[in-house]
């Protein structure tokens, strides 16, 4: 019996579809959304927020408290204006929309007067059929989103290069300062060694 929250990829079952050796580093979805105002359409397109500079994509669960602890540390972080002059996209992910509905999801990060956990940023809801698409060629790879960013299990926090790259990541289940500001500040920290 599978529970939604907190939980590792390798409890899920690999179906073996999807050989990795093909999937290209370049990739992009689209996806439904909750559908709120924060959320800025019906439809989340990775590729066109990439245009806008890179993507912080937080892998959630209704249930995972670590979940809420991330969410609400980077809403703080919103809130105190240490965000304001990052050219980052902080984008939430369910990952476990075929145990918890978006209704569950809804209540515990969509509704600012009521969520203990609201997400004033863009929340995606995929499904398993969700593709992953080849960054450049837009043509599909065969793989779900889930495979194809490497099944991470929640929370877990990636960096998403303008071109589509996974160029960093973290799997700290608790909300962690330093850990953020690691993937905020990759590109900077990889230009200052260069």
């Amino acid at each position: 019996m599978f529970l939604s929250g907190c939980v590792q990829s390798n409890s899920l079952v690999d179906n073996g579809d999807e050989d990795p050796e093909q999937i290209p580093f370049e990739l992009t979805f689209s996806a439904n959304t909750l559908d709120r105002a924060e959320d800025t359409d019906k439809r989340f397109d990775l590729k066109d927020e990439l245009s806008n500079g890179p993507v912080m994509l937080l892998w959630i669960g209704a249930g995972c408290t670590g979940c809420h602890d991330w969410t609400d540390m980077i809403r703080q972080k919103m809130l105190n204006g240490e965000l304001d002059n990052s050219n980052y996209t902080i984008v939430s992910v369910h990952r476990w929309g075929e145990f918890e509905s978006t209704d569950e999801l809804h209540e515990v990060f969509g509704n600012a007067e009521q969520s203990d956990h609201y997400t004033p940023w863009a929340i995606v809801t995929p499904s398993e059929s969700t593709e992953a698409y080849d960054f450049n060629s837009e043509k599909s790879t065969g793989a779900s989103i889930y495979s194809a960013y490497g099944n991470p299990g929640t929370p877990t926090l990636q960096v998403i290069a303008p071109n589509g790259v996974l160029a960093w990541q973290s799997k700290t289940y608790w909300a962690n300062e330093t850990v953020f500001d690691d993937g905020i500040n990759f590109f900077q920290q990889q230009v200052n060694q260069e």
